[in-house]
C-alpha cells in the first residue's frame, strides 16, 4: 500500500527542522553532493520534463533530513494540484537550494547513467549515517506525499523560521 501523507512523521519533521546541528548538517551534506555532481560536468536540457513524475514515468523518494531540511529554509509548499513537483514552472525549479538528493543527481542525458546510481547509493548510504548520527528517525517517502503532509503544518506556531 502507498503511504498517504496521514503516514509520513510530520512531528519529527518539524522538530529536526527546528535543530540547527539538523540543518548545517544537510548544508554540508548538499554542498558536498552538489561537488561530486559538478565534477562530473552533467548537462540537464529538459528543463523540468522530470519533474512531471506521472508523465516522466518515475518517482521522487525523500529522506526525514531532506524534508526537515526544506522545511527549514524556505516557504512552505505550494499546494500539490497534478503529478508534478509544484517548484517546476517556466522550466526553471524554483525550490533550488532546498531541493532533495534526488533531483541533484538525476539527469536525462544517457552521459550521466554510468555515475547515477553508484553516486545516489553512496548519497543514500551517508544520509542514512547523518539520520542515526544526529538522531532524526529514517523515513523514506514520497516528495509528493511529503510535501502535502508539510503543508499542514501551521504557519503560526509549527514552522521554524526562515534561514
Amino acid at each position: 500500500m502507498c503511504p498517504t501523507s496521514a503516514d509520513i512523521p510530520v512531528a519529527e519533521i518539524v522538530a529536526a527542522a527546528h535543530r540547527p546541528e539538523v540543518v548545517e548538517a544537510m548544508r554540508v551534506f548538499y554542498t558536498e553532493t552538489d561537488d561530486l555532481i559538478a565534477a562530473r560536468h552533467p548537462v540537464c536540457r529538459n528543463r523540468g520534463l522530470c519533474c512531471r513524475f506521472g508523465q516522466f514515468g518515475h518517482r521522487l523518494y525523500v529522506t526525514t533530513l531532506e524534508a526537515a531540511f526544506y522545511l527549514a529554509t524556505g516557504e512552505p509548499p505550494p499546494a500539490v494540484t497534478d503529478d508534478a513537483c509544484p517548484h517546476t514552472h517556466d522550466g526553471r525549479c524554483h525550490a533550488r537550494d532546498r531541493r532533495p538528493m534526488g533531483c541533484r543527481v538525476f539527469f536525462c542525458e544517457s552521459a550521466s547513467r554510468h555515475w547515477q546510481g553508484l553516486l545516489t547509493e553512496d548519497r543514500l548510504a551517508r544520509l542514512r549515517q547523518l539520520h542515526e548520527e544526529i538522531n532524526v528517525p529514517y523515513v523514506y517517502a514520497d516528495w509528493m506525499t511529503v510535501l502535502e503532509a508539510i503543508r499542514s503544518v501551521p504557519a503560526t506556531c509549527d514552522r521554524p523560521t526562515t534561514s
